[in-house]
């Protein structure tokens, strides 16, 4: 059988290597987070993990992600026009260079 006192060594030991581990985990995840030049897809991920793990919705998350969603499909569909703007002036420019040969 386990002696008491040695038990709560091993779990204060533990506590202490984990929260010092948090320490550093939550240090990265901070540098992520504040990091302007890091991908906003990788800043956005870790702060809702962040919410995720303190089992918090920050206020308007849900509308924030809507509206994310809504921005990226406004920039697929203004992407998609200019792309076929410009085909549209491709192939007038191609149509416009071709000589007709008209006979006499």
């Amino acid at each position: 059988m386990l002696n008491k006192p040695k038990d709560l060594k091993v779990e204060s030991a533990c506590e202490e290597r984990l929260q010092h581990l948090a320490n550093i985990a939550l240090d990265v995840v901070e540098t992520i987070v504040t990091d302007m030049e890091a991908p906003i897809t990788l800043r956005l991920n870790a702060a809702f993990r962040i919410f995720e793990l303190c089992n918090k919705t920050p206020k308007g998350a849900d509308d924030i992600s809507q509206a994310i969603v809504r921005g990226i499909e406004k920039n697929a569909n203004e992407l998609a026009y200019l792309e076929s703007l410009m085909k549209a002036k491709e192939a007038n420019h191609i149509n416009s260079n071709k000589t007709i040969d008209v006979d006499p």
